[in-house]
């Protein structure tokens, strides 16, 4: 991973020229939408992504107007990296808005 940037977020570590992501040192298996909606979800730091601009970031600009279609996938990443939905470390939901990272140490 020399010479690449790397997004961290707790024990959270993303290559994204590598498309590697590992959690507390084990690498984890993400699809190509998962990886892409952590790498925006990380690089967008405090911003809160709405679904919409999700689908148009990730999918690409009118590629569906479905935003169930976010929330699948967004729940398969959850699951992978592990979440607690009561208690969750790294994504929040922004109710009737859409989702963004949970700050450092901020949890609940």
């Amino acid at each position: 991973m020399e010479g690449n940037e790397l997004l961290r977020h707790g024990d959270l570590t993303m290559d994204a020229e590598g498309r590697v992501v590992t959690l507390a040192g084990r690498e984890l298996a993400l699809t190509r939408i998962e990886f892409d909606l952590l790498e925006t979800l990380l690089t967008g730091s405090q911003r809160v992504w709405t679904r919409e601009a999700l689908l148009n970031r990730v999918w690409g600009d009118g590629w569906s107007q479905d935003h169930h279609l976010v929330e699948v996938h967004i729940r398969n990443l959850r699951k992978k990296l592990g979440e607690d939905t009561s208690n969750p470390r790294f994504i929040r939901t922004v109710r009737g808005v859409g989702y963004r990272m949970i700050p450092g140490d901020q949890r609940g």
